[in-house]
């Protein structure tokens, strides 16, 4: 089942009145919107599993949530659901960041919860900040890719652990991360598959209210098997690819290589060096690449620039032009964000 089969599927179903439903609603990475409807004890069946993973960290859900997730929407409406839901958002961008960070901290969340880019940027802000602060028992990076290096900064400047999320508006919380860094499969209801183009479909066999049956989730994804039993299954996700249009960079119309070896590097980097920025590299013709960050790093964009460029190499066998933008990331609070964006016209099988 695609995204599209299911807006179907949904407009189809609209005029059924017979079960209490709760409603989901994103704008998704491909722009195109996707609802889903819940019954009361789908939505319990979510949010246990969502506990059961909040919970290894030692946080109960409905404990003091500070949410990094763009900026905080206007209204008694929404001022309502986030005092129900014990939680607030802070959005650390901008001329006050700094005076975000500090309410931030001054609130004293048990955990905090959000875009890895946005709990990205409060850390590097509050590592030019002299406060004191109660850490939070553990912090959760959701919606977007992070590496080990960024993670490993987050960790220090908040002195908390650092958890990865895994999940879906269709399906919520799919992966969680354990204490020991594995990615575990944890809702015993949802089976994930890999199947060649497709990707990674999701089949939630509790479902009654829609009928998600190998749904494309639009993320390609390598499962692995692993001896970890601290949280969930002991299948984990082994390796996040992103989606299909972002996962190759072409060097030619024939030749081309994984473009998880631009976070690799730039992962690396990061090790090495002990700094964090957000980073994308854009490719708009073959062979050719422009890297952007969100800040320069201490040695400049240029030295960045031939590290990648050197291991790839080593990677490759081809030496790779980047070319790096003195413009910082353009952040917009609502959009995934991504490594690797590919707009090129691919006319081929590839």
């Amino acid at each position: 089942m695609s995204k599209k089969q299911l807006l179907t599927h949904c407009k189809d179903k609209q005029e059924r009145s017979d079960l209490l439903r709760f409603g989901r609603h994103t704008a998704g990475t491909t722009g195109e919107p996707t609802h889903v409807s819940l019954t009361r004890e789908e939505l319990a069946r979510m949010l246990g599993v969502r506990d059961y993973c909040f919970r290894h960290y030692g946080v109960k859900l409905g404990q003091r949530e500070a949410r990094l997730w763009g900026r905080p929407k206007d209204g008694i409406k929404s001022w309502l659901k986030n005092f129900g839901m014990n939680r607030r958002v802070f959005h650390p961008v901008g001329p006050e960041a700094k005076e975000e960070v500090t309410d931030l901290l001054n609130w004293k969340p048990d955990y905090l919860y959000g875009y890895a880019s946005l709990l990205l940027e409060a850390a590097q802000i509050l590592a030019s900040m002299d406060i004191e602060f109660d850490p939070p028992k553990c912090v959760v990076c959701t919606a977007e890719s992070i590496l080990p290096a960024q993670k490993a900064y987050i960790s220090r400047m908040f002195k908390a652990p650092v958890a990865e999320e895994y999940g879906s508006t269709e399906f919520d919380v799919i992966a969680f991360e354990c204490a020991e860094g594995h990615r575990h499969l944890v809702n015993p209801w949802v089976i994930i598959e890999n199947s060649g183009d497709k990707g990674c479909l999701a089949t939630d066999v509790s479902r009654t209210s829609q009928n998600l049956v190998r749904y494309e989730l639009g993320d390609y994804l390598t499962l692995e098997v692993t001896g970890c039993g601290l949280l969930g299954a002991k299948e984990v996700v082994y390796q996040l690819e992103g989606r299909s249009i972002n996962r190759f960079a072409y060097l030619s119309k024939n030749e081309k290589f994984h473009a998880l070896q631009f976070a690799r590097a730039v992962n690396r980097y990061q090790s090495i060096s002990g700094e964090a920025f957000e980073f994308t590299v854009y490719q708009h013709q073959y062979g050719r690449f422009i890297l952007e960050t969100s800040i320069s790093p201490k040695k400049g964009r240029l030295d960045l620039s031939a590290f990648i460029s050197e291991y790839l190499y080593r990677v490759v066998g081809v030496r790779v032009n980047i070319t790096p933008t003195n413009e910082g990331i353009n952040r917009e609070p609502h959009k995934k964000k991504g490594y690797f964006v590919q707009s090129m016209d691919l006319d081929h099988d590839g």
